[in-house]
């Protein structure tokens, strides 16, 4: 099926994350599961979306159909699998933990949480985005209390299995409507979803399973990362209040702009002001770059405007070791003033040199006739 558009599919952009389109997936495999949609088109968009996300949630295959248009670009003869048999692969497997909970067919039916994710911002000065840094944050997340090992109980022990839920953090309720028997599946009200029945609270959670503390973490920041952008680690955000995994850290990066250089993506840029005498006769100027000064030498009769590309100067890109390139844009500067003696020099000067020699200003003149 080289021509589906899997995105739309799935109801994501091209430029969706990983977790993005596995979210996307599990909403809608909920959603259309013929055990949980009894109508007749459920198990047809079941399959579509299954069919999808057997590309998209495979890196190599979603590299080949963002370039190609099909996953297996060698036969170009569409995604490969998609059917109900894929869906019972290891790839699903902890996708669909929870939603095989409720037909008894998975080995851990518990509830698994993710925790919330931390958002803060971090100040960088230009040159520690460019070549990258460490820094220690501190932030303040909920953690597994250490005493109870999440459980809410006294020395992580003192607690029995939910009789209600036997132990699954799951009841199921059966109705009876005018369609027939309808049976929904939640979180056990008696254990609140845990599976567990505390005996004696852990004193120093009081029985919650985890509690807020300040934390000091690591921060390794890439070399070329640019403002703007945010650094996700993932984990390092907010434990789940049951079990699960932790949310993630996300870090927006501010970078504070440099006095002369100027970025664009993974170049730099600068204008470079100069005498007009030194774009006529040429010269030598020293300019600034990352590693430190660096002698431009500028050619004789150099127009005011003309950019001029220094190689490898610019910014290292991200997990490459390619760099952009430095480009310094020559601008003539006339003086400020002109006293009798420089202005009779100048005019000298210029019936020297003659109208003939401006090629520009030629073309102007023989247009205006």
């Amino acid at each position: 099926m080289a021509n589906k558009d899997y995105y739309s599919v799935l109801g994501v952009d091209k430029n969706a994350s990983e977790d993005e389109i596995k979210s996307a997936y599990r909403r809608l495999a909920k959603k259309y599961h013929p055990d949980l949609n009894k109508t007749p088109e459920a198990a047809e968009k079941f399959k579509e979306i299954n069919e999808a996300y057997s590309v998209l949630g495979d890196p190599k295959k979603k590299a080949n159909y963002d370039q190609f248009g099909t996953a297996d670009p060698a036969g170009f003869g569409g995604a490969q699998g998609g059917g109900f048999g894929d869906f019972f692969g290891g790839g699903f497997s902890d996708i669909f933990s929870d939603i095989f909970s409720a037909f008894g067919g998975r080995e851990n039916n518990k509830v698994r949480e993710r925790g919330q994710d931390i958002n803060t911002s971090i100040n960088l000065t230009f040159e520690e985005a460019c070549f990258g840094c460490e820094k220690n944050i501190t932030i303040s997340k909920i953690v597994k209390c250490e005493q109870c090992k999440g459980t809410g109980a006294k020395n992580a022990k003192e607690f029995s299995v939910c009789p209600e839920c036997n132990g699954t953090g799951r009841v199921r309720y059966q109705q009876n409507t005018l369609f027939g028997t309808t049976i929904r599946e939640a979180g056990c009200p008696k254990c609140n979803a845990t599976g567990k029945i505390i005996k004696e609270k852990c004193s120093y959670c009081n029985g919650k399973g985890y509690e807020k503390s300040n934390k000091s973490i690591k921060v390794k920041f890439p070399a070329g990362i640019d403002d703007g952008q945010t650094l996700r680690m993932r984990g390092e955000g907010n434990a789940p209040v049951r079990e699960g995994i932790n949310g993630d850290l996300n870090i927006k990066v501010s970078v504070a702009p440099h006095k002369i250089l100027v970025r664009k993506g993974n170049d730099l840029y600068m204008d470079l002001y100069l005498p007009f005498t030194t774009t006529l006769l040429g010269g030598k100027v020293d300019i600034p770059t990352l590693e430190g000064v660096y002698t431009l030498n500028v050619p004789e009769l150099t127009s005011s405007g003309t950019v001029m590309r220094i190689k490898n100067k610019g910014v290292k890109m991200l997990n490459r070791e390619s760099r952009g390139d430095l480009l310094v844009t020559i601008k003539a500067e006339v003086p400020k003033n002109l006293d009798k003696q420089v202005k009779s020099k100048l005019e000298e000067l210029a019936n020297v040199i003659g109208d003939s020699s401006y090629i520009k200003y030629n073309n102007f003149l023989k247009k205006m006739k």
